[in-house]
């Protein structure tokens, strides 16, 4: 054995090729292949996901993913219509035609499945499948944690209501001063009035 070869991540590489390689012998006689196969698997379990969703969960690029869902389609094994209000986002479901392919497909890959599970014991399953899950964590991206929308809205409802009160100071500040202006604009006005009428009476006196 080389020194590549005692290397843990080529030996998980490995695997999986090898893996890969057996679930295609038996899905390529059906005119299937492995991307299609798990892709018909999530979208019978999930009817209607998303295509960006169904690439997560098939551990493929979006791009792959719209090639894939478009082979499918073609095969009629997968109907897409358009989400109302939502823009360009498409729903996906797996038609009759589809199901019946993958009752077939998903038999051939069980039974690969199961020699890879023979190697090992029930318990040594289960310590291997803990074990991968634990190597998986460190690579794995934790997703945002959601916006505390509620805390956002008491937050600004507490600023509304500091804000109001000095509103109200504020007009009440105002308010004598307005008055004020008033008074004086009417008294001003009762004095040009006055005017008016004395210098009407001085001319209708000539």
């Amino acid at each position: 054995m080389t020194a590549v070869e005692q290397r843990l991540g080529h030996k998980v590489k490995s695997l999986e090729q090898e893996l890969s390689g057996a679930k295609d012998a038996v899905l390529r006689p059906m005119g299937v292949t492995v991307p299609q196969y798990t892709a018909l698997l999530v979208i019978n379990d999930e009817p209607g996901i998303s295509g960006a969703e169904l690439a997560r969960r098939c551990l493929v690029t979006p791009q792959t993913m719209t090639t894939v869902l478009g082979n499918l389609t073609l095969k009629g094994y997968i109907e897409r219509r358009s989400v109302p209000g939502q823009g360009r986002a498409m729903e996906t479901t797996i038609t009759a035609a589809g199901k019946r392919i993958l009752a077939k497909a998903d038999k051939e890959v069980l039974a690969v499945e199961k020699t890879l599970a023979g190697t090992m014991a029930a318990k040594e399953q289960a310590t291997f499948a803990k074990l991968l899950d634990q190597a998986r964590a460190p690579f794995t991206k934790e997703e945002a944690a959601p916006k505390p929308v509620k805390r956002a809205v008491r937050t600004t409802a507490k600023k509304a209501a500091k804000k109001a009160p000095a509103k109200k100071t504020a007009a009440a500040k105002a308010a004598p001063a307005k008055k004020a202006a008033a008074k004086k604009t009417v008294k001003k006005a009762a004095v040009k009035k006055a005017t008016v009428k004395k210098t009407a009476a001085k001319k209708t006196a000539r």
